[in-house]
């Protein structure tokens, strides 16, 4: 058996409920970028190293927890 070290370290810090993590290519770019959507409607993405708000649909989600004070499985899921 091999023995593999693996160092790892996280590409966004402080992401509210992560749901979706896709690859893309923009309209008229050539690199493939990282997108991660949180469950509140937050759409970030990852490119050249730098972590930029894509989309943010904050006010068309369901507001999560609104009835019972804390989380629940509603939002921008898959």
């Amino acid at each position: 058996m091999t023995k593999v070290s693996v160092n790892l370290q996280p590409l966004i810090n402080n992401l509210n409920l992560p749901t979706v993590i896709k690859t893309a290519i923009l309209p008229n770019e050539t690199q493939e970028r990282l997108f991660v959507a949180t469950q509140v409607g937050e759409i970030f993405y990852l490119g050249d190293g730098v972590v930029e708000l894509f989309l943010d649909i904050r006010d068309r989600v369901i507001e999560l927890g609104r009835q019972t004070g804390g989380y629940d499985e509603r939002g921008l899921v898959p």
